[in-house]
């Protein structure tokens, strides 16, 4: 599913995060900015290193490292995210989601595609992780950008997909209701 509101074209899309080719990808981490197995074999001991030398990071926050060896990449963002029952969730969970953004349009990045944060391991339930992104998201649309134009959010199942399809629609039609945005489905 896309659609565009101001001049930022959203995108809904099942699959595997590392295998977009896209300027930057959002990848989950911890306030130690551990690397998942997953992505550093895919990208190599560059990406380690980076994190290493940020070190730490408060949840709530992104940091950015390049990408390494992840083919059509140009940098990875590294989402600090809440862990569902630590507290102020939705807060910590919607600047994270700001925080990647800034971080993109920052950095000159034209496309970001992101995951569901904080689902999963971090036991962020699905429907609570929809409504909050995809409300940063479209706010983050309202910014003056000059760089960044297409956001992907990669999900990884029919289930994850369907949440975010079926509240992206509730989002867009609550803007259309309210004459806010140029938006195009």
């Amino acid at each position: 599913m896309k659609a565009k509101v101001n001049k930022v074209t959203l995108q809904l899309t099942q699959g595997d995060l590392l295998a977009l080719s896209t300027a930057a990808i959002v990848m989950v981490t911890d306030p130690n900015i551990n690397v998942s197995e997953k992505l550093a074999a895919k990208a190599g001991t560059l990406v380690q290193e980076q994190a290493a030398q940020i070190g730490w990071s408060d949840v709530g926050t992104a940091v950015i490292t390049d990408a390494g060896q992840l083919l059509g990449v140009e940098k990875i963002i590294h989402a600090v995210a809440p862990r569902w029952g630590e507290g102020s969730e939705r807060g910590k969970l919607a600047n994270t989601t700001w925080a990647c953004l800034a971080l993109a349009e920052e950095n000159a990045l034209k496309s970001l595609a992101l995951p569901a944060i904080s689902t999963g391991t971090f036991g962020y339930p699905l429907e609570n992780c929809a409504t909050t992104m995809l409300a940063k998201i479209i706010d983050y649309t309202f910014e003056d950008l000059k760089n960044l134009r297409t956001i992907i959010l990669c999900l990884e199942d029919d289930a994850a997909y369907e949440i975010f399809r079926l509240e992206l629609l509730r989002q867009l039609q609550d803007l259309k209701e309210t004459g806010e945005g140029q938006i195009h489905v």
